[in-house]
């Protein structure tokens, strides 16, 4: 019996020393392994992703291709209590795995305009505005304003240019969630309101800041927020967006032929005009309130969609420093031959297949 039990545990600690794939043919009448066949890896980092791919959270933050990595910056938060990150950068080569860096804040560089901490942000690379080639439009705590701030990494520092756009300029009561997206060299910033999401063209210019372009067009009704643009051609765009109803939240999206919409559903319907559009993601027993949806990539194969947000693990809605967890998640989503995204995902702990390439 002791010889069997020494067998089982031979076979076991070689089985794990052994890349997943390989398999093993024992002479179970004493002899041991006589012979290891390999029939190619199946490891599941080999085909797969681990979400959440950032823990423990990218607060209410960014995603975007830098000149050599992708990087996320956060809300200011503090991972560790008593120890403030000043809206902390994290850079990748694949979206996968993630190395922290420094803050996109200097201490002395944090908005003077306010007390208040930046909760939310939106950063792109802005490359034809010479010595200023990062842009950051963000929103303080307590504030009824949107600022901006140039760098000329995109994991800063960034230099703060004060406060751009006011609720009262907008001519509403309140203004939130700002998302920026270079179009080649043209420049737009997106905000909600209480009536709805906006897209406003901007001017960029290192000596003079950002300035407003033209008047706003309206995107989305007032139930649909917190939006992101992707632009997959010249002539066809997605729209993702924050949907919050009976206080759950959950990602949909919509299409247009122009950055500036309409945004329509798969039925034509507008999301400017009440459509929620389409669903895309939504929460499950262990993670609840997809939101802020940050940017989606596209694979080097144009196949899928690589979705970028934040969701709330229940029980681990915040970190013991007392500030909002919401780790990162990458979801993948084909693209059919229609344009329009395959199938639908709940947030989901663990592998996630197919790896972004």
């Amino acid at each position: 019996m002791k010889n069997i039990v020494k067998y089982i545990a031979a076979c076991a600690c070689i089985g794990a020393l052994a890349p997943a794939g390989m398999t093993s043919c024992t002479d179970m009448g004493g002899d041991g392994i006589d012979s290891v066949v390999w029939n190619g890896s199946i490891n599941p980092e080999n085909n797969s992703f681990h979400n959440p791919v950032i823990e423990p959270s990218v607060e209410a933050g960014t995603v975007l291709r830098g000149a050599s990595s992708y990087v996320a910056i956060s809300a200011t938060t503090q991972w560790a209590k008593g120890l403030t990150n000043y809206c902390p950068t994290i850079a990748s080569n694949n979206l996968m795995t993630w190395i922290t860096g420094n803050n996109a804040f200097t201490n002395d560089g944090i908005p003077a305009w306010s007390t208040g901490r930046i909760n939310s942000l939106s950063v792109d690379f802005a490359r034809a505005v010479t010595g200023a080639t990062y842009w950051m439009f963000y929103t303080i705590e307590g504030e009824n304003a949107i600022g901006a701030a140039s760098g000329m990494t995109a994991q800063g520092p960034f230099t703060d240019r004060g406060s751009f756009l006011t609720a009262a300029d907008a001519g509403s009561q309140t203004i939130k969630d700002p998302f920026f997206i270079v179009i080649t060299a043209s420049y737009y910033l997106c905000y909600s309101t209480e009536e709805g999401t906006f897209i406003q063209r901007v001017n960029l210019n290192r000596n003079n800041g950002a300035s407003r372009n033209g008047d706003p067009v309206k995107l989305t009704s007032s139930q649909l927020s917190d939006i992101a643009i992707v632009r997959h051609s010249a002539s066809q765009f997605y729209l993702f967006a924050t949907a919050e109803q009976n206080g759950t939240k959950e990602i949909r999206y919509a299409m247009a032929e122009s950055v500036t919409g309409p945004y329509l559903d798969k039925s034509g319907a507008s999301l400017a005009d009440g459509s929620l559009g389409e669903p895309l993601v939504s929460g499950s027993t262990e993670f609840v309130n997809p939101e802020n949806p940050m940017r989606a990539f596209l694979n080097s194969e144009g196949t899928h969609y690589y979705l970028c947000y934040n969701a709330t693990e229940q029980g681990k809605e915040t970190m013991t420093s007392g500030y909002q967890r919401r780790p990162l998640f990458v979801t993948p989503f084909a693209i059919g031959e229609d344009g329009w995204l395959s199938g639908t995902a709940t947030v989901q702990k663990g592998w996630t297949s197919p790896r972004f390439e």
